[in-house]
């Protein structure tokens, strides 16, 4: 599971809760437009996540997501996770595998891109640092000075408050940038889809985990 572990810093993103007298009102308003962009129907987008680190070096990974509510599907060049708001399944196309859980909450955050602004808004300062041209930008500052992360920033299309990008800096100074493209809100997705259909792969090999 290390390629969903190695987005993990990002998918704190999509789920904050209270707004806080010094925050910005407008700036708060936009970040839970984006909150509720998968309430009802599916969002999705391709991604490009970026990793800028002095000891690890740089790393980049591409793929992406359709979330719906609490649902999801993450793919990548070699792992394609389904998420029904219960039960997720990863499958490995080299092994021909596909593991079954039961996540835990915290387990969900380190594998829902769409969690990201979710367990940051109750906690930090949030603010528009710019609004010039297309482009809002954001900054999410966390209150707690003992925080692993330093700053989220949120860049945000004006005409329909759709996501850009959102860069995390943690206090070791690594950045991590994800990029989002062909981003397509008001999708029509059956629930179905959010399990894995063991008919599509033949010979799968199950490995149960629940």
């Amino acid at each position: 599971m290390k390629k969903i572990s190695f987005i993990s810093i990002f998918l704190i993103v999509f789920s904050i809760f209270g707004v806080k007298a010094q925050n910005d009102a407008n700036a708060v308003k936009i970040i839970e437009s984006i909150i509720n962009l998968s309430k009802t129907n599916a969002v999705k987008t391709n991604f490009i996540f970026a990793v800028k680190s002095s000891t690890t070096g740089n790393q980049t990974l591409k793929g992406d997501f359709t979330m719906k509510g609490r649902k999801f599907i993450f793919n990548t060049a070699d792992m394609n996770v389904f998420f029904d708001g219960k039960t997720q399944w990863a499958y490995r196309e080299d092994l021909n595998e596909v593991t079954i859980t039961n996540p835990t909450e915290k387990e969900l955050t380190e594998t829902n891109p769409m969690a990201i602004l979710s367990a940051y808004k109750a906690k930090s300062t949030i603010k528009m640092v710019k609004s010039a041209g297309s482009m809002y930008v954001i900054q999410l500052t966390p209150k707690d000075a003992k925080s692993d992360v330093k700053k989220i920033i949120v860049n945000v299309n004006k005409s329909n408050n759709y996501p850009l990008s959102l860069q995390l800096t943690d206090k070791k100074g690594t950045i991590s940038t994800l990029t989002l493209t062909q981003f397509k809100a008001n999708q029509k997705v059956a629930d179905s889809e959010f399990s894995f259909n063991k008919n599509k792969y033949k010979d799968v090999d199950v490995n149960d985990l629940r």
